[in-house]
Parts: structure tokens; sequence; C-alpha cells
């Protein structure tokens, strides 16, 4: 119950936001609300502070009450800093997502969560990447994407101490399973006891099913830190745990459905006057790759922003296809 009850509150939410967001400036007061609250977020750790080693601990949201969810979380928004800095022309509209932005990436740094950052590298890059091989282009856009890349890796040079470098650098050294103590590969194990559950109970375990049966399934002599009962770490294998079969194809299902209409979006908006609501939706399928490759090492499959990002995308495809907002929006 304690999982069905939040589901039903996030669908009645989600739907109720889905039917409000009617036109593309709502999608975008949608998009600012997310940003303006993950950068109030990003200042309040600010103000914390690393408290754990060279971690900030003890911050959660409602849904995610350990620092690393609430770093997934962020991920996403740092990207679409990076969209309305750039479709802004003006300085005076720039300045507010620099400042979001700044506070978004600060709060990253803090947290050390290496999932967020390889999140915001990897949907940062693909973002960067269809902007500046788009076919159709602003004018001076490919020279506007090198000063912001130049102006990103500079900000990090700032942000990014030694201790950050050193837990970006551990993802490879930590990339071999080492059982005489817990380390980032030691999920490798979890993962591999996932599929065995899976082969015993295809219909799944339910709702934390892998914590309660993994001392089970993970071998005795894995150190697995100081509890034998951990997460899987991983929203894949959380699905396949917990839901099954069935219930990993529906998860695979969501996010294949997901990309099919940021692409039928994306085809409808492939015009030069429709430029800015073309990279909105790069944009928000940049979030969702974020989100994605940070929600591979975390336990976020009911997490609130995968639901958010899942209703951006239907509010775009609502927007920019099936309803073809976009055809009055320019007359």
């Amino acid at each position: 119950m304690d999982a069905v009850i939040p589901l039903i509150k996030g669908a009645i939410i989600l739907s109720i936001a889905f039917k409000l967001c009617t036109t593309y400036k709502s999608l975008d007061y949608m998009l600012y609300g997310y940003v303006i609250g993950a950068a109030y977020l990003g200042y309040y750790i600010s103000q914390v502070g690393r408290n754990s080693g060279d971690r900030v601990e003890g911050i959660g949201m409602v849904d995610s009450p350990d620092a690393n969810g609430v770093a997934a979380a962020l991920a996403p928004a740092a990207i679409t800093c990076l969209f309305y800095f750039w479709r802004n022309t003006s300085l005076k509209l720039k300045f507010p997502f620099v400042i979001a932005g700044a506070f978004i990436v600060n709060a990253l740094a803090l947290i050390n969560s290496r999932g967020a950052m390889l999140g915001v590298a990897v949907g940062g890059a693909y973002f960067m990447w269809r902007l500046f091989f788009a076919p159709v282009q602003r004018k001076y856009q490919k020279m506007t994407v090198i000063f912001i890349a130049l102006a990103g890796l500079s900000s990090l040079v700032y942000v990014m101490d030694q201790s950050t470098i050193e837990r970006i650098y551990s993802i490879s050294q930590e990339s071999k399973v080492d059982e005489s103590r817990e380390t980032g590969a030691t999920r490798m194990v979890f993962w591999s006891a996932a599929w065995d559950m899976a082969k015993d109970h295809p219909l799944g375990l339910g709702r934390g099913g892998f914590e309660i049966n993994a001392p089970l399934y993970i071998p005795s002599y894995v150190d697995t830190g100081r509890s034998r009962n951990r997460a899987v770490h991983s929203s894949w294998f959380e699905a396949l745990s917990e839901a099954g079969y069935l219930g990993f194809i529906v998860f695979i299902m969501i996010i294949f459905t997901s990309f099919t209409m940021l692409r039928r979006s994306k085809a409808e908006l492939a015009a030069p006057e429709f430029l800015d609501d073309y990279f909105k939706v790069v944009c928000i399928e940049s979030m969702l790759i974020s989100y994605l490759v940070a929600m591979t090492f975390l336990n976020r499959m009911r997490s609130e922003i995968f639901l958010w990002c899942i209703l951006f995308i239907a509010c775009a495809y609502n927007i920019y296809y099936l309803r073809k907002l976009h055809l009055t929006q320019k007359q």
C-alpha cells in the first residue's frame, strides 16, 4: 500500500497537470517551475554544505530520502537551464538561468553522486550535439554552442574540487568487483541477483521485494557494507525484480513510447519558423536521457521526476503533434 497510494495520487495529479497544459506557453511555465524548484533546492544544499566527508547527506525529498536521489532529480534541470540560456536572446532573460544553473551544478558537485554526474554529462552532450549539427539553425548557432561549451567547462573548473574529481575518477577505478569490500562495482552483483530473483519469481516480488530477499541471492562471501538487505541500485533491475518480466516489459515500453512521441513531435517542428519549439522538444528529450542515465544506478522507477519527464513529453506531443498548436502560434 505504501507504493500503491503514491501511485494513485501521482496519476491524479499528473492527469490534472496534463489537462491544464494546453499551450506551448503552459509547457514553458511547467519547465520554469521545475527549474525554480531545483534552483531553490540547490541553494538549500549550498547552505548545508558537505556534512559527511566529501558529500552532503541528510537531505531528501518526499519520494527520495537520500542525497543520491536528490542529485538525480537535479540533473535534468541543468539541461533545462542550458536550453533557456540558449533560447533567450536578451541578457536580462539569460541571467536568471545562469544563476539557477550555478546553484544546481554546485549542488551536484557537493552531493558527489556519480550517477547524476554521468546523467548531466550524457544529457548535456546530447543536447549540445543536436544544437551544433541541427539541419536548421539560428544565426551564429554553432559559435554560440562553442561559447556555451567553453563557459560550462570554465565554470566546472571553479565548482569542482579535488574530492569531486576523485569521485568521478573512481568510476573507472571501481569497474571491477572487489568481493572483500563494497564498491560501486558491487552493484553488478546486485543486478545479477535480480536476474536470479526474476527466474524464481517471474511475476515479481512487489515493492521492496529485492531488499527483503537480497540475503538469499547475494553470495555470502561478497561484502555488501553495513547490511545485506540492500537495494538493487538500478531502476531497470528494480522493475525486473519487483514487477517481474511483464512489469519490466511495460517499463521498457513506456520509455520506448516516450521516445516515439518525441520523434514525431520533432518531425512536426522541422521548419525554421519553429526552431525554438523544436529545441524545446530536444531539451525534454535530453532531460529524459539524463534521468535515465542517473536512474540506471538508483532505484527511481517510481520517482516523481521520472513521471514529470513523461508528463513533459506527453504535453509536448499533445501540443505539437496531436493538436498542432504550433501552426497557429506564429500567426
